[in-house]
C-alpha cells in the first residue's frame, strides 16, 4: 500500500503543475506564442467577414 501512494501523491503533484500552466495560459500571465497570434489574428479576420465555419463535436 505504501508504495501506490507513492505513487498516487507524484500523479497530484503532476496534475497540479499541469492545472498551474493551465490557470496561467487562461488569466494571461503569459504570453501568446507567435502561432496562437496568428491562429487569433485568423479567427478573428474570419468571424468578421462571416466566414466562421465551426464544426459540431
Amino acid at each position: 500500500m505504501g508504495e501506490i501512494d507513492k505513487e498516487i501523491s507524484e500523479i497530484k503533484l503532476m496534475i497540479e503543475k499541469i492545472e498551474g500552466i493551465i490557470d496561467s495560459r487562461l488569466i494571461g500571465i503569459e504570453e501568446p506564442d507567435e502561432d496562437e497570434i496568428e491562429a487569433i489574428k485568423a479567427y478573428r479576420k474570419k468571424k468578421g467577414a462571416r466566414a466562421l465555419e465551426l464544426d459540431e463535436i
